[in-house]
């Protein structure tokens, strides 16, 4: 009868010989489906320009309460921007994608490291009213002017309503 040892021995070497040929040995359930949001932002009417706006906010806010200012980030611009899409689209506001994702499910998909990655969300009025209402509120504010955070991404987009979507990505690249 084979120890354990020789059984857990056998099963990583045919998992080296299938990785050396080619094989793929992910699990389906294992890997995030692509998330919905990537597929709208393409036919979305945001931009990365109209997202700028929001960007400098969030560091107006955070110069404002002596926090370190944010660098941008384009993989969190790309999240947040096609969740912006998604929402704008649906003509909903949540940080829940349409096909159920979460920011930690994009920030994956698009390969970004997932260390404290935040998404805040907003629907009406401009980047400036957007960042005042998350100031306004405890936990929009605590993750707003977190100093864990190091990056910012943002995106916006307008719904067939005429009112703006906003959508701002924080997180660390775990550097």
């Amino acid at each position: 009868m084979p120890t354990f040892r020789a059984l857990v021995a056998a099963a990583s070497l045919s998992a080296l010989a299938a990785c050396q040929q080619g094989v793929d040995l992910t699990m389906p359930w294992g890997q995030p489906e692509p998330p919905a949001e990537e597929a709208l932002a393409s036919t979305c009417q945001g931009s990365p320009a109209s997202a700028a706006p929001l960007d400098a906010a969030v560091n107006a806010a955070r110069e404002a309460e002596g926090k370190t200012l944010l660098d941008s980030a384009p993989l969190l611009a790309r999240i947040a921007q096609s969740h912006a899409c998604d929402m704008a689209a649906l003509g909903r506001v949540d940080v829940e994608g349409s096909n159920g994702s979460s920011v930690v499910d994009r920030a994956r998909a698009v390969g970004y490291p997932t260390c404290g990655v935040v998404q805040l969300v907003w629907r009406g009025g401009g980047p400036a009213d957007a960042v005042a209402n998350w100031l306004a509120r405890e936990a929009q504010r605590t993750e707003l002017l977190g100093q864990t955070s190091r990056q910012v991404g943002s995106g916006q987009a307008t719904g067939a309503d005429g009112v703006a979507y906003y959508s701002v990505v924080l997180g660390d690249d775990c550097r």
